[in-house]
């Protein structure tokens, strides 16, 4: 998505909404309820030694903190683990080495989960991460939302924190925030346990071994909902590590993301089936997220249409977003799949999702939802959205 950042933001000081103490754990975290589909997946299959696929992932490579990170220090266990070494070694100016992998993929909502175990002993920031980047660099100028989902200093290793971060460019950030601060999970994570994220329009919910730990009630006009790139990484950071306790290594036995719901942009990553007939521009109105940018036309009959890729067959709530203003086509009309056609008032109206109804639809490219121009104003178009019941 590109990010305008048009509108100014009013500051927010956002703590700790809803943080869940230690339970029990559970065995398994897969996302309950029907209609989730796997869409990136990787078990870490392949010979000991071998690098993970350049295909789905680069690899960190900045020099940060207390440590240079390196694609060598990453490498597959034979046995289907993802292995990040650790080590005391000088290179380009420091002390010791880590690394990581960012996948070459961006997403956004949906449920994120890995099993970590982590490293004994002191002086190592390891982290399950969504941001945008390739691992070159954590500065990266277009990145704007960032979920940490488990992010934990090795020194307290029942220790982490979950937090949103946001950002108006690499190194400037925004003033939307929400975080747990560093708390006791209740188990050791030095052995084999499974994290999640779920994040939805909403709300972001992350779990420890299927228990709810916190939710971040962040919503999608506090800031950009961009697309993010997930981040497995180990760095030194913080208090030197013990270099009798090295070499060392954080191991990952799978990393999987899963999607219910389907919006379509006029940009970005989801601007795929987004497509137009006649004369259109870019508007400076504010779209459904952040710097979300909306495009508009003035002629009768210009058309805007959105074509997700549903991977599930089933039920689903479709809206498409108003972005109401002075100027707007008061009689624009929207079309679920050629069917009745709903007037939305992009003029008077309220800025909003507006229903077009639910429908069970068929998996694959064929749905559309359409917006035409009534020529008595500017229609303008920015998403839709097709919600799993």
């Amino acid at each position: 998505m590109r990010n305008p950042l048009a509108r100014t933001a009013a500051a927010l000081t956002l703590g700790a909404t809803c943080l869940v103490l230690p339970a029990a754990q559970a065995a398994h975290a897969d996302p309950t309820g029907t209609g989730w589909s796997l869409v990136f997946s990787d078990t870490f299959d392949g010979a000991a030694g071998s690098a993970p696929s350049t295909a789905r992932w680069n690899f960190r490579t900045d020099v940060k903190a207390l440590s240079a990170q390196l694609a060598r220090n990453v490498t597959l266990s034979g046995d289907g683990r993802l292995l990040i070494d650790l080590k005391k070694e000088s290179v380009s100016g420091k002390e010791f080495t880590g690394g990581g992998v960012v996948s070459k993929q961006a997403f956004r909502y949906g449920y994120y989960e890995t099993r970590v175990r982590l490293n004994d002993g002191p002086g190592w920031h390891s982290a399950f991460w969504l941001m945008a980047g390739n691992g070159t660099t954590t500065f990266n100028p277009e990145h704007r939302t960032e979920i940490d989902v488990l992010e934990t200093d090795s020194a307290q290793p029942r220790t982490t924190q979950h937090n949103v971060h946001t950002w108006k460019d690499g190194t400037t950030k925004a003033p939307v925030h929400y975080g747990t601060g560093v708390y006791d999970t209740g188990v050791d994570l030095r052995q084999w346990h499974t994290v999640g994220v779920d994040w939805r329009e909403t709300s972001v919910r992350y779990y420890i071994d299927g228990v709810l730990k916190f939710t971040a009630p962040y919503l999608p006009g506090q800031w950009t909902h961009d697309y993010l790139n997930i981040w497995l990484t180990s760095i030194a950071y913080g208090v030197s590590p013990d270099p009798a306790m090295l070499p060392a290594r954080v191991e990952f036995d799978h990393i999987k993301y899963w999607q219910r719901d389907y919006y379509v942009d006029n940009d970005g990553p989801a601007g795929y089936g987004y497509s137009e007939t006649g004369e259109w521009q870019d508007s400076a109105v504010g779209g459904w997220t952040h710097g979300s940018p909306v495009r508009y036309a003035c002629a009768a009959g210009a058309k805007a249409t959105w074509r997700p890729n549903i991977r599930s067959s089933g039920d689903y709530a479709v809206y498409i977003y108003n972005p109401a203003g002075s100027g707007g086509d008061p009689a624009a009309r929207a079309q679920l799949n050629g069917g009745t056609a709903v007037t939305v008032n992009q003029g008077s109206g309220t800025a909003g999702w507006v229903s077009l109804g639910t429908r069970a639809l068929a998996a694959g490219t064929g749905n559309t939802v359409t917006l035409t121009a009534s020529g008595s104003s500017c229609a303008r178009a920015d998403a839709v959205k097709f919600v799993r019941q």
